[in-house]
C-alpha cells in the first residue's frame, strides 16, 4: 500500500484548497512530557507528544528530546507538512480538525483520569466487540498492537484469546492479565492469526501502518484503530484506506480532568 502518510497529506490539501489561509495558520505548539499509570490495571506509560494548533487541535507522540519550533508558529500549516515527522503528523492532524467529519457515534466523558479510562476502556471494547459481530468462532482472537492494559485485561475476562506486541523493550517479553507479550517484529505475523486487530494510532508514527492495513486485508482480519496520534484522521481511515473501525479520542486526552471527547468511525456507516 502507498505510504498512508502521504494519501493523508494529498487528501487534506485536496480538501482545503479552496479554503482561507487563516484557517490554517499554525498559532501553537507545545509538548507534553508525562508519566502516566491511570489504574492498577494498565502500566505506566512514559512518553512525550506535540500538540499544534491552527482552528483546531491535533496531536502527534515524538521523541521526548523535541525541541519546539518557534520558527513554525504564523506559517501555513499546509506548506510544512511535505515529508512524514512528528511535527508533520501533529499539524497535518490539526488541518483534519477543520474539514467537516460525519462520525458514526460521539462520546462526551466526564470527570477525572480514573473515571474516564474505565469509560474509554468500555467504548473501545465495545467497537472490539462490534467488529467481532460477523466472526464466527467460538472462541475469537484478538491481537492488540500496543499494550493497553485495560483492553486485554477485559477482553481475556471475557474469554477471548488475546494477543500482544508492542515496540517498548521493558514491556516485551513480559506478561499483561496473562498475555505474553512479543516484540512488534510478530506483529504481521499475529495479524495473520487474528480475527481482530487493534492497532494504536502511534503506527502512523513508526511508519508500519501501511502494511498492517495490507496485512488485515489480505488474511480478511478486521482492523480498529484506536487514535491519540492522528485523532482526526478517523473518517479518511475508514473511507479511503478501508479500516474498520476507529476510536479517535481528541485532545485534550483523558489523562486530563474535564471533558474528553470520542468520536466513532465505522467503514459501513460513512
Amino acid at each position: 500500500m502507498s505510504e498512508v502518510y502521504n494519501i493523508l497529506r494529498d487528501q487534506a490539501l485536496k480538501k482545503t484548497k479552496n479554503f482561507t489561509s487563516d484557517d490554517f495558520l499554525i498559532r501553537g505548539l507545545w509538548k507534553v512530557d508525562l508519566a502516566f499509570r491511570p489504574n492498577v490495571h494498565e502500566r505506566t506509560f512514559r512518553y512525550a507528544f506535540l500538540v499544534s494548533q491552527t482552528v483546531g487541535q491535533g496531536s502527534c507522540y515524538c521523541d521526548r528530546e523535541l525541541v519546539i519550533d518557534e520558527t513554525l508558529i504564523g506559517k501555513d500549516s499546509r506548506e510544512v507538512i511535505k515529508e512524514r515527522d512528528c511535527y508533520s503528523i501533529s499539524v497535518l492532524d490539526s488541518i483534519y480538525s477543520s474539514i467537516p467529519k460525519r462520525p458514526f457515534r460521539v462520546h462526551e466523558i466526564r470527570g477525572n483520569s480514573i473515571e474516564k479510562t474505565a469509560l474509554r476502556s468500555e467504548i473501545l471494547m465495545n467497537e472490539v466487540e462490534a467488529a467481532l459481530e460477523s466472526v464466527k468462532s467460538e472462541k475469537p482472537r484478538i491481537l492488540n498492537v500496543g499494550v493497553l492494559g485495560n483492553l486485554i485485561k477485559g477482553l481475556a475476562d471475557k474469554g477471548y484469546s488475546v494477543a500482544a506486541t508492542d515496540l517498548e523493550d521493558g514491556i516485551v517479553g513480559t506478561s499483561v492479565h496473562g498475555t505474553h507479550i512479543e516484540h512488534g517484529s510478530k506483529t504481521y505475523h499475529r495479524i495473520a492469526d487474528s480475527d481482530v486487530a487493534v492497532i494504536t494510532g502511534m503506527t502512523l508514527t513508526t511508519d508500519a501502518m501501511g502494511d498492517i492495513i495490507e496485512t488485515c486485508k489480505n488474511h480478511g482480519t478486521k482492523m480498529v484503530v484506536f487514535a491519540e496520534t492522528g485523532a482526526n484522521f478517523g473518517e479518511e481511515y475508514c473511507t479511503t484506506l478501508g479500516v474498520d473501525a476507529v476510536v479517535s479520542e481528541l485532545f485534550p486526552f483523558y489523562i486530563f480532568q474535564g471533558v474528553s471527547t470520542i468520536e466513532i468511525y465505522r467503514k459501513g456507516s460513512l
